[in-house]
């Protein structure tokens, strides 16, 4: 975290929030009581302040915390740069360790008791898809010159819409680094490593790997909150980019969770 980055305070929602503790952070965050109460609502961790100087909102954050609540500090550089793990295409479980191949060949392999952290969640994307109609209509000029028998003709016409893709994804951290180590994506997996459990289905071979990985890594923790829409407090240039700041405040989230 550089000198001159942004510096913002996050916060855990609380499942309920006591009224004198809202009013509290509101002075904090120097912010109406009303918006405060907003952004401490929902699942995923709210950036409720920013700040140029690290001193001070490290001392909000540590005030949100004398207060009861989850809170921590992060930089804006450190949110937005985005280092891709390792992307996964099929895996083998061993002894003490879990091997996951790319689909170069390429290997890594993974202590069970080295993952912190198993983040489940879903990419939701919007592309623009062309759609060809064909109808059979009468051509009229042709059926003039034939006198009056009918010349039909085919007319195609182009049309787009917006389609919404899904695809859901896992990715697995350990404690030394905020970015994952392993990324598993549900469309880019050859399921043959699931045996007799394997189906035709690729929506319903998916949870399957999922539960493999949390029986593999049973000291890590499981989150699948994002598996549900969510919003980002920051401005982003991409779903790509907002769903890669949200993982990283998840995993951050629980790295302060596990320290308190």
């Amino acid at each position: 975290m550089s000198q001159s980055d942004i510096v913002h305070v996050a916060v855990v929602p609380p499942k309920s929030l006591d009224a004198d503790v809202a009013k509290m952070v509101a002075s904090l965050v120097n912010k109406e009581i009303f918006d405060t109460r907003l952004l401490l609502a929902g699942e995923i961790p709210r950036i409720i302040a920013h700040d140029t100087d690290i001193d001070r909102a490290n001392s909000v954050a540590r005030n949100i915390r004398d207060a009861g609540l989850v809170a921590f500090v992060c930089g804006d550089s450190e949110l937005r740069n985005h280092s891709a793990g390792f992307v996964a295409h099929t895996v083998k479980p061993g002894e003490g360790e879990v091997l996951f191949r790319d689909k170069m060949g390429r290997e890594s392999k993974v202590e069970t008791g080295d993952i912190f952290l198993i983040l489940k969640g879903r990419m939701r994307s919007r592309t623009r898809e062309e759609i060809s109609t064909t109808k059979i209509k009468i051509n009229v000029p042709a059926t003039v010159l034939m006198g009056g028998f009918p010349i039909m003709r085919r007319v195609t016409k182009k049309t787009s819409r917006e389609a919404l893709q899904l695809d859901d994804f896992v990715k697995i951290y350990d404690r030394r680094s905020p970015h994952p180590r392993i990324e598993m994506s549900q469309n880019h997996i050859d399921y043959a490593f699931l045996g007799p459990r394997l189906t035709s289905s690729v929506p319903a071979n998916f949870p399957i790997v999922v539960a493999k990985l949390r029986e593999w890594f049973p000291q890590a923790i499981f989150d699948e909150r994002l598996t549900k829409p969510f919003k980002t407090d920051l401005p982003t240039a991409s779903p790509r980019e907002a769903l890669e700041i949200t993982c990283k405040l998840i995993y951050l989230c629980h790295l302060a969770m596990d320290r308190r």
